[in-house]
């Protein structure tokens, strides 16, 4: 057996390690951590949150049996009557995948995109019925999604914007919401809407 390890030792002698072993183990606990608490990509919402979207008709989307899911930058809760109580916090970072996969748990259909504005090409009325949102205190924002209300081969569609996104433009704007048909080409721009 030692033959096996005198025989790895000396295939390594010319690498040598210029970390310190403590700095790559405590940066396996922060990835280990953030892959826990999701942190990630950019910060929820800074600022107002503004509703510009698009939307119409009857859902067939049921939602499965209760998501529960509580990160740091977002929680995601299916609630008795049907609906989805989605909490973005500012503070955090967002990793738009998790929460695309955490909605899509919930029954509900998702693009997300960090600091990435989208429309829809066709005009879908009705997004009232599907999605409404308010301001909690210390900034986060509630969302309430109604996955019933969202007409059948719809997804919701939504760009985040970070507090470190184009800091100087005076827009207080902090997340643009809408829906757009599965095969639609969505319309994107790195620019704020106005």
């Amino acid at each position: 057996m030692n033959d096996v390890f005198d025989t790895m030792r000396e295939s390594m002698e010319g690498v040598h390690m210029r970390t310190p072993v403590e700095r790559i183990v405590a940066g396996g606990r922060a990835r280990r951590r953030r892959k826990v608490t999701a942190i990630a990509a950019g910060s929820a919402v800074a600022g107002g949150l503004s509703l510009v979207v698009m939307t119409g008709g009857a859902q067939v989307n049921a939602p499965p049996a209760g998501v529960h899911v509580q990160l740091a930058a977002f929680s995601v809760d299916s609630n008795a009557d049907g609906t989805v109580t989605v909490k973005l916090t500012k503070e955090q970072t967002l990793d738009p995948a998790i929460l695309e996969s955490t909605l899509a748990q919930a029954g509900i259909p998702a693009d997300i995109r960090i600091n990435e504005f989208c429309t829809s090409p066709t005009d879908i009325p009705g997004f009232d019925k599907v999605m409404d949102s308010s301001k909690e205190a210390g900034g986060q924002v509630l969302i309430t999604i109604d996955p019933a209300a969202m007409p059948a081969g719809t997804k919701i569609i939504a760009g985040i914007r970070t507090p470190d996104y184009l800091p100087d433009d005076p827009s207080k704007l902090g997340a643009v919401f809408g829906l757009a048909r599965d095969g639609d080409t969505l319309r994107c721009s790195t620019e704020l809407p106005r």
